[in-house]
């Protein structure tokens, strides 16, 4: 009964970090897609920041998912998601 519970909660971590890391690997596909000019425009921090930030948090995801760093990326990505690419989503290339 204990090692099922285990399992459990660790395939229940497993999909949670997969989760995390697909949506950061997202947020870089999305950054780099928007021209570099958008963000200036928006007033938004420049394209390789986010791309930076989509990235370091990918790799955070990816190594440590569930620890005090991971949720201030999940916050920057958040970020990312809520405010900066709607903003630039409209602009083309």
């Amino acid at each position: 009964m204990i090692n099922d519970l285990s399992t459990t909660w660790g395939m229940v971590q497993l999909g949670i970090q997969a989760a995390l890391v697909v949506w950061a690997l997202v947020g870089i596909v999305f950054a780099a897609l928007a021209p570099a000019s958008a963000y200036s425009i928006e007033g938004k921090w420049p394209k390789p920041a986010w791309i930076g930030i989509c990235a370091g948090s990918a790799l955070l995801f990816a190594i440590w998912p569930l620890g005090i760093f991971s949720i201030i990326a999940m916050v920057a990505v958040g970020v990312f998601f809520a405010d900066v690419r709607p903003a630039v989503r409209g602009y083309r290339r």
